[in-house]
């Protein structure tokens, strides 16, 4: 009979506007319900840059299914939580197993400190952060001490660093960082993309249209304004509809809704801010294609839930499943560039046959290869040669490629 596995989790956030990370901490709580694993998190109360999630915040709360317990946020920079370390100190000991999600940010590297002081057995998911675009182009000389006074001795003395696609793993290699790797792409709740009664999004009429969809965070990293210059370059434009879903900084928000106004779109370029649950479903069952034209994507969840959803994917060769893509022909790699994309699109719109075989191909792909129940099976492995003080091997957790 299998030991029965008690595991902490501690992330700076659960609100699903902070993007992958956020999305992912709900994915793993599930997959870890389904193997039977109690799995408690540690988080703040942080939902956005203005606003609080309305959490109670002196008890665990139940998220799906797990234990969760907020610790109110009194900063934004590094999302510190001043009540979060004490807690920490009195009950790591009470875990088998700490798993941190993210880096540069308090309440993850407090908690893989207090577990290394207490002899607990960690794991560090870096997020993405580690990756070289975030480290040149974002507080590139606080974040390089920073990695050198603090993330890297923790790094280096955790159980393994948790990459979530082998891309991500080869950019933080770029950093000659000691350290345990393994590679674990995350799952996906299948049923959430494919569920029943999706709802429309008022005031969008996409009946008769084909459509681009973009779905995630406006970040400059997402390079929207690639996507858009590629839109445009697109002639036949009449039945034709670009959605934008995502919420970011207003200010580049605006100036990217500036640049489609100077490029001409008007309305076939739609802004229809942060989605979930129904009215994503709706997005994506109206979608004709699915593009993510990020320069540097660890994971890209939006491009798991694209695929599930049996839609075409777009997305660059700075995305971790690019190889995915290729391998499985579930859509187009383009090299970044407006003109690679613009050639892409066109592709996917002249030959609707090959659009739709690759769409069922993703479908397939991910019902294989990442789904919650194939991701939890990895990560229970994972936690399992941890704590019997194996050394975790990377390969050994990476989903099957086609031959």
């Amino acid at each position: 009979m299998t030991r029965p596995l008690r595991v902490l989790h501690v992330i700076s956030s659960m609100s699903r506007l902070r993007g992958g990370p956020s999305v992912s901490m709900q994915n793993i709580l599930r997959a870890l319900r389904g193997r039977g694993i109690a799995a408690d998190v540690a988080t703040t109360d942080d939902h956005g840059d203005t606003s609080r999630l309305d959490v109670p915040r002196d008890r665990f709360v139940e998220v799906e299914g797990q234990r969760v317990r907020y610790f109110p946020r009194q900063s934004l920079k590094y999302a510190f939580s001043a009540p979060l370390l004490p807690w920490l100190l009195r009950n790591v000991r009470q875990y088998q197993l700490v798993h941190t999600h993210g880096l540069f940010s308090f309440a993850p590297l407090a908690a893989a400190w207090c577990a290394r002081a207490a002899g607990i057995p960690y794991i560090m998911r870096p997020a993405g952060v580690l990756d070289t675009w975030g480290m040149r182009n974002k507080s590139r000389l606080v974040k390089a001490t920073s990695v050198r006074l603090v993330e890297g001795p923790l790094l280096r003395s955790a159980a393994a660093v948790h990459f979530t696609s082998p891309l991500e793993q080869a950019r933080a290699a770029d950093l000659s960082l000691p350290m345990r790797p393994i590679v674990l792409p995350t799952g996906v709740e299948l049923s959430g993309i494919a569920g029943d009664a999706p709802e429309e999004i008022e005031g969008l009429d996409l009946e008769g249209e084909r459509v681009v969809l973009y779905l995630a965070r406006i970040h400059p990293i997402k390079c929207v304004d690639v996507l858009l210059r590629a839109f445009a370059g697109i002639r036949a434009r009449s039945k034709l509809r670009l959605v934008i879903a995502g919420d970011g900084d207003p200010a580049l928000v605006a100036s990217l809704k500036r640049l489609a106004a100077d490029l001409g779109l008007g309305d076939r370029a739609r802004w229809v801010g942060f989605v979930d649950g129904r009215r994503k479903r709706w997005l994506l069952a109206n979608a004709s294609m699915f593009v993510l034209p990020s320069a540097s994507e660890n994971f890209g969840i939006s491009v798991v839930e694209a695929m599930s959803a049996g839609v075409p994917v777009v997305v660059t060769q700075g995305c971790g499943l690019a190889d995915f893509v290729t391998q499985w022909r579930t859509g187009i790699v383009t090299d970044g560039t407006v003109e690679s994309l613009q050639a892409a699109l066109e592709t996917l719109l002249r030959d609707e046959e090959g659009a739709r075989a690759m769409g069922e191909a993703g479908r397939c792909a991910v019902q294989r290869e990442l789904s919650l129940e194939a991701f939890g099976a990895r990560l229970e492995g994972l936690y399992r040669s941890v704590l019997a003080g194996e050394t975790a091997s990377a390969a050994a957790s990476l989903p099957a490629l086609k031959s």
